[in-house]
């Protein structure tokens, strides 16, 4: 348990440093910073998306949500919309709550495919994504295996002494 949670701490620690979306065997991580795409997907939530190969996409109310780079307000940011409709070579999306569609995209812009929406990693990203929450995440295993080690040194020396006094009893 212990190395799986190091090894989600150097994937988490890995990610942070390099500014990337966590990845993790082709599927990515994206935390919703807006309501754009309320009610399907909420700030603070957390969606699984897998890395967009060049495939098709569904298009339309039910259609594929994507991640991708877009301006918003001056800004190159990640945005994660629905695709409403393809224009030949582009592809139109639109967050679900907003009036009016974004514009247009190639295939080449779009970043992943959501495939699942967490629900409980939600709420360890967003404690992970603060300052005092990343530190506790790394901390806490290192104190637990310190923790663990003086347990096993304190049954040891205990069962070296209890050896010790039955050694004397048996010379006596």
């Amino acid at each position: 348990l212990i190395v799986l949670e190091v090894l989600i701490i150097i994937f988490l620690v890995i990610s942070k440093v390099q500014g990337n979306p966590p990845t993790l065997f082709g599927h990515q991580m994206y935390f919703i910073r807006t309501g754009s795409m309320s009610p399907y997907l909420e700030p603070g939530d957390v969606i699984i998306s897998k890395k967009y190969d060049g495939g098709e996409l569904i298009a339309g109310e039910n259609g594929d949500v994507v991640t991708y780079y877009g301006e918003v307000n001056g800004n190159v940011e990640m945005i994660t919309h629905r695709v409403v409709r393809t224009e030949g070579e582009l592809i139109v999306t639109r967050g679900d709550y907003n009036n009016s569609d974004d514009s247009p995209i190639t295939k080449d812009e779009i970043e992943a495919v959501m495939v699942h929406k967490a629900v409980i990693i939600d709420k360890i990203y967003m404690i992970i994504s603060t300052t005092w929450g990343f530190w506790l995440l790394i901390f806490t295993p290192i104190a637990l295996l310190i923790i663990s080690e003086i347990v096993s040194l304190v049954k040891e020396l205990k069962k070296e002494k209890e050896v010790a006094d039955e050694n004397e009893e048996e010379i006596e």
